[in-house]
């Protein structure tokens, strides 16, 4: 069930008051970024709804998906009824090509895309990275809100792997370093694109 089924603009208007958003729309876009491959279309058009029905300021979003998908995500997008607020580019997945057979296939289908989105997206300053499987139920702009907070030399923001330590995947079967007691979750990265970009963070 979509979040607009549940409770509709009676939602919005209750986290416009809540949050004090009761405004114009800033011109300052937030950009969010997905990936998605294999059967995920009706799963991320969800996360991309509830983005859009929370969020106040502007989105725009990065959609990296399989060839075959991009028309099925046409036909859903431009059927929506948001145009003042949200504005979406398809991009192909890509991968560097000495390597790009491997790259495709570690950990799930094309998760590894989201390792390069600062030296794809050359132009976008701050990003918000989501898995297909999130969803959103307070506006976007709040965890955008934390990248005023960073200090001068942080570059994302990230949350643990697991609470649980005796139940975290990492601390148990990983193989690779990680960081922290449970590593940390790539499924919702808040990232400074242009500080990455700077350290050539690769």
């Amino acid at each position: 069930m979509l979040p607009s089924d549940v409770c509709g603009m009676n939602c919005f208007w209750e986290a416009a008051f809540r949050y004090g958003y009761m405004k114009t729309y800033p011109s300052e876009k937030m950009h969010l970024a997905v990936v998605a491959c294999g059967e995920r279309l009706e799963e991320t058009v969800t996360m991309l709804r509830s983005a859009i029905m929370f969020s106040i300021k502007p989105l725009q979003f990065h959609i990296f998906a399989e060839d075959q998908l991009h028309e099925s995500f046409k036909d859903i997008l431009d059927g929506f009824p948001y145009e003042e607020k949200v504005n979406y580019t398809l991009y192909p997945i890509t991968f560097p090509t000495e390597s790009a057979a491997e790259w495709k296939k570690l950990f799930k289908p094309c998760a590894s895309q989201r390792l390069f989105l600062p030296l794809i997206l050359k132009d976008v300053d701050s990003l918000l990275y989501v898995d297909t499987d999130i969803l959103f139920l307070r506006p976007v702009d709040d965890i955008w809100s934390f990248l005023g907070k960073f200090n001068s030399t942080q570059i994302a923001a990230m949350a643990p792997e697991h609470e649980e330590p005796r139940i975290g995947w990492y601390n148990r079967f990983a193989r690779h370093p990680y960081y922290g007691v449970t590593g940390i979750n790539s499924g919702v990265m808040l990232m400074n694109m242009t500080r990455i970009r700077r350290k050539y963070f690769k």
